[in-house]
Formats: structure tokens, sequence, C-alpha cells
């Protein structure tokens, strides 16, 4: 974690300080500082959802509950896009990021409700 908070400390630096001559430029360097950022956090989530599938099976928890997981991964990468984009200056398309990423959780979370709905049913008389 350090090496990245450093990494990133230091983009932010090179953006600012190459920024203040060339904007277009410093967004560049903001981008590929946070797209790297990005993709080691990427590979630290993959683990994590790998450590959950193996639990499932492990347990016998429905694969269904891993949505869970999934809606997290998707805040995460909608967040990031939208920030990438409104630090471009492209806030409409920020917005329809956000709005695509809402979206998308919903969709992911529907066969956890329809799981919820079905253990209801079985549960009333």
């Amino acid at each position: 974690m350090i090496q990245i908070a450093l990494f990133a400390i230091a983009g932010m630096m090179l953006a600012v300080f190459v920024g203040n001559m060339c904007r277009e430029i410093g967004i560049w360097i903001a981008l590929v500082t946070g797209v790297i950022v990005f993709f080691y956090a990427i590979r630290k989530f993959e683990y994590m959802v790998d450590m959950f599938r193996t639990m499932t099976e492990y347990t016998g928890i429905k694969e269904e509950y891993i949505a869970v997981l999934k809606m997290i991964g998707i805040a995460y990468i909608s967040e990031f896009t939208a920030t990438l984009c409104k630090d471009a200056g492209q806030h409409a398309i920020a917005c329809q990021v956000d709005f695509f990423g809402k979206m998308s959780m919903v969709v992911v979370s529907l066969p956890v409700l329809q799981t919820l709905l079905e253990t209801i049913g079985e549960m009333m008389p």
C-alpha cells in the first residue's frame, strides 16, 4: 500500500507541476497515474472475490450472495471512472457513468432479491 500511495503522490505532484505549464499534459499524467493505481486495486479485488467464492464452496452459500461483492466492485469502478471524467472537465460523461453504475448495481442485485423472495415464499404457509 505504501508503494501505491507514494506512486500516487508522485504522480499528483508531477501532474500539478507539469499542469501549471501545460494543462493537457497534466491531465494525461493524472489519468495515467489513476489508471495504474486502479489496475493495482483490481488485482486486490480479484483476490478478494476468489476468496469469497472459495468460502461459498466450503459453506454451501448460494452464489447469488456474491452479488454484494460485485456491487462493491461496480461502485468503486464507477466512482473511479466518474472522478477521472470530472478531473478532465467532462462532467456530463461523469454523470452518465454514475447513472450506469447505479443501474448496474440494481441489475446485479436482482438475483439476490429473487432468492430472498423465494425464501420468504417457502416460509409462508
